[in-house]
């Protein structure tokens, strides 16, 4: 199998991991548990991106494509671990 072919590969399943981690009404366990696997996909996999060369139109859109969504999950993961340190916040302030 090419590099090509691998890279395709790679990010079909990065894009299903990115679905699963994306639904709704998940603990915030699975949604560790979920991102933890990610990342260490993602490291294991880091040689062939390395070793690929150029990349496709199609594959370059893809990456893109899957940093865009990386990076709103990342927001949706600050967002969501600050709740927890908003609320003491305002239970603190409405004791005063």
């Amino acid at each position: 199998m090419s590099d090509t072919n691998n890279i395709g590969d790679i990010l079909q399943r990065v894009e299903q991991m990115l679905d699963a981690l994306q639904a709704p009404a998940q603990s915030s366990a699975d949604f560790k548990a979920g991102c933890d696997s990610l990342h260490a996909y993602l490291d294991a996999q880091a040689g062939v991106f390395a070793a690929a060369g150029a990349l496709s139109e199609q594959d370059k859109t893809r990456v893109a494509a899957v940093v865009e969504r990386l990076a709103k999950l990342q927001k949706q993961a600050e967002t969501k671990a600050a709740i927890p340190t908003d609320l003491q916040k305002y239970i603190a302030e409405q004791s005063d």
